[in-house]
């Protein structure tokens, strides 16, 4: 029972995570879209995100210069 208290109070509203990242709800919904942001997870219609999963997808997006960065 504690599993599952832990994982639900690592999970982040669509909200949440806009107002951590600094970017509107829309930019997420269309980082989903595409495949291009961190993985989610869809419960019905409720989207959720895991704090480790953002922790490690942010880590991905370090660059040292521009030369690095994929369009």
């Amino acid at each position: 029972m504690s599993t599952s208290i832990s994982i639900s109070s690592n999970l982040l509203t669509p909200a949440r995570l806009a107002e951590r990242l600094d970017v509107n709800e829309r930019t997420l919904s269309e980082w989903r879209m595409r495949g291009c942001g961190p993985a989610y997870i869809r419960l019905g219609k409720t989207t959720r995100y895991r704090t480790e999963a953002v922790d490690t997808w942010l880590l991905a997006q370090e660059h040292q210069s521009t030369a690095e960065e994929v369009l």
